[in-house]
């Protein structure tokens, strides 16, 4: 009976769907069993098709008469205006494995296209997960966002360069569309873009922020002012070398900030830390990846973050691959020669009683000297009862 009743089973659509997990790496499987027979063939394409590698896949799907657009290059201003969407009825093979798609890679213009054409449907309506690249400004009508997305990366070819505020208004269209959304992530463009004129935007949900690659000062600080007021707890910046040492921006920024990754110069993390509206960071990771800087930089990013928030800072983790300048009075000797990682450390020990409760602290310089570990810095020290962990890392 056991044998008998074994292949039953699997006409159970739960009990197939949960075994056709297993197989989502294998897509070749997944393909022969949903063309093996119509019990399998349901559960079988929602696994094949929840994850998409481009929105190419779907051309074949289009109307007649948008494929043919597609196939004929036909994308001009003059023509998209002048064309009328095809009948609801005509999107049904299309509509039929979009909305299977919850994970979306699309580096294609004519995902973009299709959206401004069909404007009054949402083309993946239980979409989760979307990478975009954005290679040119947003129709403003059309609606490229799903409510369901929970997660955005907005990419572009580093060689684009641009003028326009197409970034911004990528984000607007986020707020207006998803409000649901938790994840953003921008990267990878050459923008000399315009300041924008957006105020800051409502995302009641979004929680994690990354900006990576590329930015330039101007379109980074209008991000910034855009998603000011989010509740972003965790954010990850790439941050340009300041052209005046000085950041324009007309408010305090990200009141819910918890964890702070930055990329870039000590003078410009100090200043991006000034302007935040967060009272309770408790991680700090600064990146030296590009710009100069000086012992004296470190000092002021360690005494302003002492200042600002040494009740609730955990983790503060400083790292380096440039060389950085020696400007201090103090004279190397004999026994205890002196280096950046020496200073930065002398510096730390007159601020470490004030961090009361920092667990972790992590440095990591260039140099190939010593080091001198001040004995009363130790996770028995009195003046740092919290201290669990201290990293020295000379590379």
């Amino acid at each position: 009976m056991a044998q008998l009743a074994s292949p039953h089973a699997l006409y159970i659509s739960e009990i197939f769907f949960a075994i056709s997990h297993y197989l989502e790496d294998d897509r070749k499987a997944l393909a022969r069993l949903a063309r093996c027979c119509h019990a399998f063939s349901e559960p079988a394409l929602s696994i094949l098709w929840s994850s998409v590698q481009s929105f190419s896949q779907f051309i074949p799907l289009l109307p007649p008469t948008v494929k043919f657009l597609w196939d004929h290059g036909q994308f001009d201003e003059v023509t998209l205006l002048q064309f009328q969407c095809p009948p609801e009825e005509e999107w049904r093979v299309f509509d039929s494995y979009a909305r299977r798609v919850r994970k979306l890679y699309s580096g294609s213009r004519c995902h973009q296209i299709v959206a401004r054409i069909r404007s009054g449907t949402t083309l993946f309506p239980l979409l989760q997960s979307l990478s975009l690249q954005l290679v040119e400004p947003l129709y403003t009508q059309g609606k490229l966002f799903s409510d369901s997305i929970r997660s955005l990366k907005i990419s572009g070819p580093a060689y684009v360069h641009c003028k326009d505020d197409r970034v911004q208004m990528a984000v607007a269209h986020l707020a207006r569309d998803a409000p649901l959304v938790e994840h953003l992530h921008i990267e990878d463009y050459t923008y000399s873009a315009v300041q924008s004129s957006l105020s800051p935007l409502h995302f009641a949900h979004l929680r994690t922020v990354e900006i990576s690659a590329f930015f330039g000062y101007t379109l980074l600080q209008s991000l910034c002012h855009i998603l000011s007021q989010a509740p972003v707890t965790r954010l990850k910046l790439e941050l340009p070398p300041l052209p005046n040492k000085e950041w324009n921006i007309s408010i305090p920024v990200f009141p819910a900030l918890k964890s702070l990754q930055i990329c870039g110069n000590p003078a410009s993390a100090e200043q991006f830390i000034f302007h935040l509206a967060s009272k309770g960071l408790q991680e700090l990771s600064v990146h030296h990846t590009r710009g100069s800087a000086s012992a004296a930089d470190y000092h002021q990013l360690l005494l302003h973050v002492a200042d600002k928030y040494s009740n609730t800072l955990r983790q503060l983790s400083l790292s380096t691959l440039q060389q950085i300048s020696l400007s201090l009075t103090q004279p190397p000797t004999t026994n205890y020669p002196y280096d950046i990682s020496q200073a930065l450390l002398d510096t730390f020990y007159a601020l470490a009683p004030r961090f009361n409760r920092l667990e972790t602290f992590h440095l990591s310089l260039p140099h190939n000297r010593h080091v001198h570990l001040a004995p009363e810095l130790t996770s028995e020290s009195p003046t740092w009862p919290s201290l669990k962990l201290l990293g020295l890392e000379a590379t």
